[in-house]
């Protein structure tokens, strides 16, 4: 039975260097690419998720340790062993093959992709273009947000209204300047990326008309930020670039048994 050992978020550089580091080793078997909608019917097929796979038939372990992913999955699989990788980019095409098979990870790694960025927190926000690497539009501003008021009565609502107006022309500004930041890009644009605090980001894209228009190319993967302004944008590509991998090994029969709780 295979079990998740290891889990976390990767640049584009280290990525490459487990690659080389899977194929060195040479315990790689079996080579599965899911693309997003294969991926997603696989995790909604109940059997696969809830059964108990075979060592030579690890999705449904992998599936729950991963959950869902919008850009879909490479999987390496080997004797005992199994290494899951959800791209920042969506796979195109799927593939399944016997051995190690880097070249369509590779591939996608190496594409110049262009990526509408909206960095966003109550008070500030940041808005860019990156193509590949390279930051090749911005423009960042801070708007004046009211703190939270701990009276009561009239005029914690009236303070209540006024905050929401400032949250609403903060959402219409943001909206406003990503549509000035994108426009040139319209037609190139292949995804977008959103960070800051979820509840601001949801409540941005239900007001801003733009957010809804280009919905099916907004990943729901969020960036992760302290501060949306220029210096953050500058630095932005290595978030877009982050990959999530997921490490797996067997675990003896008899190690997974005694783990177990003795009823009374």
């Amino acid at each position: 039975m295979l079990e998740l050992v290891e889990r976390h978020s990767t640049s584009k550089a280290r990525l490459r260097r487990l690659l080389d580091e899977i194929a060195a080793e040479g315990w790689c078997e079996r080579t599965l690419y899911l693309t997003p909608a294969s991926y997603k019917a696989r995790i909604q097929d109940r059997r696969i998720v809830r059964s108990k796979m075979q060592d030579d038939d690890v999705m449904g372990v992998v599936a729950q340790a991963v959950g869902e992913s919008d850009t879909g999955l490479a999987l390496f699989i080997g004797d005992g062993r199994a290494v899951a990788v959800c791209p920042p980019f969506p796979f195109a095409d799927g593939v399944s093959r016997s051995g190690f098979v880097a070249s369509p990870l590779l591939g996608l790694l190496d594409r110049e992709y262009v990526t509408g960025v909206v960095l966003l927190r109550l008070g500030r926000y940041a808005v860019g273009v990156v193509r590949g690497n390279k930051l090749i539009s911005s423009k960042t501003a801070g708007r004046y947000m009211k703190n939270r008021h701990r009276a009561g009565g009239q005029s914690q609502r009236r303070f209540e209204r006024s905050r929401e107006r400032l949250i609403r022309e903060l959402y219409d500004k943001t909206c406003e300047i990503a549509s000035a930041v994108f426009e040139p890009y319209v037609d190139t644009i292949d995804h977008i990326l959103l960070g800051g605090e979820n509840s601001t980001l949801t409540g941005f894209t239900d007001r801003c008309r733009l957010m809804q228009n280009i919905s099916d190319k907004t990943l729901t993967r969020r960036l992760i930020i302290d501060r949306p302004d220029q210096k953050t944008l500058n630095n932005i590509a290595f978030e877009v670039w982050k990959s999530r991998v997921y490490s797996f090994q067997s675990v003896p029969e008899s190690v997974e048994t005694a783990s177990l709780p003795t009823e009374r």
